[in-house]
């Protein structure tokens, strides 16, 4: 049974968090919290709101032996916890982090952050942006800290971190810093006369003296109950994931989720997009119930009932996923598939697509149903079917279809691909990008970023485009190269065009028809933000190629055509894009088979 709610300060919930006492179960996800979100917790606190119930559950000895916990972020880790945090982690790891400053960059970023009580916009009860933050390259600690308090004094904060002292917050040294402050601040008018030191000393006072309402489970209570309840409370804050979630409905059955998913050693997979967790559960789903929506997630959880409807059309209740190996063997044929489904994305071979970098992939929703068809075509050995996934790739990245909320497109598509392996039918995707929508629905003229611009990059990696004035191949499979990017063939600051042969230069400059891959170094020296015609009689100058035919095939690669090429020569920026429109939409019919 849950106790009754107590009570408990900041300055004890931050000692117990810090020397391990407090811990996080296996179940519960990672600190996701940003910098600013731990500036709001402070001016809450700091204007004593109610800032959420922190949910406690007792370890028993024997979830204490078995270590199914792990320490709050940045904090120690303790062989002999007393409780564990079930709601309220994201809150007590970003007090902790603030207050006792351990020596630790912030999650997701490369620097150390500190956190800053502007005094006096405090005194003036003016809370709105009261706790500031500061990033460093170097770690600097609540010592050095201490000794640059004149800089403090006059910029009128104090650092949070030095809020974990309690003896020095009591010490004559830190009365006489206030002192100072209080002064110096009087003194050029930023705060009223009748403040005093001890009035500053109550204010920060007042954070550590912050209580929040808690509650703790019982240690008798069960794993199941546990796990629900904890998949249920997070109604305020960052909402948990369908990985979160599933994570906690798995953890009775054995299955660590999370554990799984941080030990796994493929960084590129998981480079391709933060819910690449998530698309794993997608994934499984997709081949074992034709559905990925979170409700039909769910019926993977282990003797999970959920109903089917039969051939004749009545439901019948089965169970899709009996048992943690069961589930254990899909979760690792997910990742082998999701892996063959992300090489193929990223990479330049025949039937590849050409996303040489991850940024570049044009929906990363479209892994998880790549990987399932991939899987399913395991049951069809003798069906070839690479042509036809060429056709749907690019009709489903071209079509825009997979942006924004895509599961019930996901959903049809792989359906879609069921009944064409078993019966030989159609796919929808494929069907609606015909001729007449190439010519008539897809607009490359206003297109300047989203799933249909890194299509066309895509391409260009295919097309074995070389840069300008290197001539080097842009795309060697898997490339992480930060040096090669989308450029601008007019530049965004070129001078002097023709106002006549300009005339759509300012509204579609940033159009993919104006982009192509480049390294950087030829874009910022070569091109810099010179007219096409000069940067491109430099191409010949510098021996990059000595004949106009030389010139025509190097730019064709980028589907610069000769006509487009006589654009560039005359700087029209005009008949340039009109030009590569023709080009990229030719290229686009012979990609899947819609031939003129």
């Amino acid at each position: 049974m849950a106790e009754d709610p107590g009570k408990a300060r900041v300055e004890n919930l931050v000692d117990a968090v810090h020397s391990g006492e407090l811990v996080i179960p296996y179940f519960q996800r990672g600190y996701e919290w940003y910098p600013s979100m731990v500036s709001d917790l402070f001016e809450s606190i700091l204007q004593d709101y109610f800032a959420g119930l922190i949910l406690f559950w007792e370890l028993d000895e024997e979830r204490i032996e078995n270590q199914v916990w792990d320490p709050v972020w940045g904090a120690k880790n303790n062989v002999d916890p007393n409780k564990a945090i079930l709601d309220g982690q994201q809150r007590l790891a970003s007090l902790h982090f603030a207050i006792k400053n351990p020596k630790k960059k912030f999650p997701g970023r490369n620097s150390y952050y500190l956190w800053f009580l502007d005094l006096n916009k405090c005194i003036n009860e003016d809370y709105h942006e009261a706790i500031t933050y500061k990033y460093f390259v170097y770690y600097r600690s609540s010592a050095a800290l201490k000794r640059d308090k004149a800089k403090w004094i006059e910029e009128g904060v104090i650092p949070l971190a030095i809020l974990s002292d309690s003896t020095y917050l009591t010490d004559n040294e830190f009365e006489t810093w206030l002192d100072d402050y209080v002064k110096y601040h009087k003194s050029i008018g930023n705060i009223p006369n009748n403040i005093n030191t001890l009035k500053v000393s109550n204010l920060i006072q007042r954070i550590l003296k912050y209580e929040f309402i808690t509650t703790t489970l019982g240690k008798s209570r069960d794993i199941h109950d546990v796990c629900n309840i904890f998949a249920r409370i997070n109604q305020k804050g960052m909402r948990l994931s369908t990985f979160d979630l599933m994570n906690a409905f798995l953890y009775p059955h054995g299955i660590r989720l999370r554990k799984k998913w941080e030990a796994l050693d493929n960084p590129k997979l998981k480079s391709v997009d933060r819910n690449m967790n998530e698309y794993l559960l997608k994934l499984i789903s997709l081949y074992v119930q034709g559905y990925c929506s979170s409700k039909f997630i769910y019926n993977l959880i282990p003797n999970e009932k959920t109903k089917k409807r039969t051939a004749t059309g009545e439901l019948e209740e089965i169970i899709l996923v009996r048992d943690r190996n069961q589930f254990e063997k899909y979760w690792d044929d997910a990742l082998k598939f999701a892996e063959k489904a992300r090489i193929q994305i990223m990479n330049v071979g025949i039937f590849d697509f050409g996303a040489i970098k991850s940024k570049f992939i044009p929906n990363t929703t479209i892994v998880p149903v790549l990987g399932a068809i991939l899987w399913e075509a395991l049951k069809y050995p003798n069906i070839e079917f690479k042509n036809k996934l060429v056709q749907w790739y690019w009709s489903a990245t071209l079509s825009g279809d997979y942006s924004g909320s895509s599961d019930s497109v996901m959903s049809k598509d792989f359906r879609d691909w069921q009944n064409y392996f078993a019966n030989g039918g159609k796919i929808e995707r494929s069907e609606r990008f015909d001729e007449n929508y190439i010519n008539n629905e897809l607009d490359l003229l206003n297109t300047s970023r989203g799933s249909t611009y890194n299509a066309i990059l895509c391409m260009l990696a295919l097309n074995n485009a070389r840069d300008f004035f290197s001539g080097r191949p842009l795309a060697t499979g898997d490339f992480i190269d930060e040096h090669i990017d989308d450029h601008h063939i007019f530049p965004v600051k070129v001078k002097n065009l023709d106002p006549q042969k300009s005339k759509g230069f300012k509204e579609f400059r940033d159009s993919i028809l104006n982009r192509t891959l480049l390294l950087d170094d030829t874009n910022n020296n070569e091109i810099n933000n010179k007219p096409p015609s000069e940067y491109i009689n430099e191409i010949f100058e510098k021996g990059v190629v000595d004949e106009r035919e030389e010139l025509e095939i190097l730019l064709k690669d980028h589907f610069i055509s000769d006509d487009a090429l006589n654009c560039l020569l005359d700087d029209d920026f005009d008949g340039f894009i009109k030009e590569r429109e023709v080009t990229i939409k030719s290229h686009i019919r012979n990609l899947i088979q819609y031939l003129p």
